[in-house]
């Protein structure tokens, strides 16, 4: 069975804010002082871009701008794809591939609340696939020996060509 994950679950990075009109030099400051690798853009209460380090490499240092003066509206991504929080990880990460993006900007009500990026997604799917593997082998089941008749735990077990469901002091007998 899929695990049902909310987006907001996994999120990580909290979303760090800046302005179209910030320089670039401004917000690669506000980027190394967070430790996160990008930004959402809000003009008012409106979510207009994101700015990430990629964009500033790309965009600003290897075409000689100067950070000081390039504006970050001239160079964020527009419109970025979002997602609400309350939202399913798969959703995300069908999203994701969708658009080829490395992060999504998650929202709570239109509000920009963090960014999750494919590790983190992959990593929660990982962490749930581990509990449940460790929840199936804790579970034990409970019933009637098919060899004795006993009503306890029972193990399964293959023995004369088929599966059976035996208790532990059959499967001792048969030495299993």
């Amino acid at each position: 069975m899929a695990p049902r994950i909310a987006v907001g679950q996994v999120v990580k990075r909290k979303a760090v804010i800046v302005k179209p009109d910030d320089t670039v030099h401004r917000v690669a400051r506000i980027l190394s002082k967070n430790k996160v690798g990008s930004a959402v853009v809000v003009k008012g209460d409106e979510i207009v871009g994101i700015i990430t380090d990629r964009d500033i490499l790309d965009k600003v240092v290897a075409r000689g701008r100067d950070p000081k003066e390039v504006k970050v509206e001239e160079v964020m991504t527009k419109k970025p794809v979002t997602i609400e929080d309350d939202y399913d990880i798969s959703d995300a990460i069908d999203r994701m591939m969708e658009k080829g993006i490395r992060r999504l900007l998650v929202t709570r009500l239109g509000r920009p609340i963090g960014f999750v990026t494919a590790a983190d997604l992959l990593a929660a799917l990982n962490t749930y696939n581990q509990e449940e593997e460790e929840t199936s082998e804790e579970t034990e089941v409970y019933g009637i020996c098919e060899l004795c008749g006993q009503y306890g735990p029972l193990y399964k077990v293959y023995i004369e060509g088929g599966e059976k469901w035996i208790c532990e002091s059959c499967k001792d007998s048969l030495n299993l």
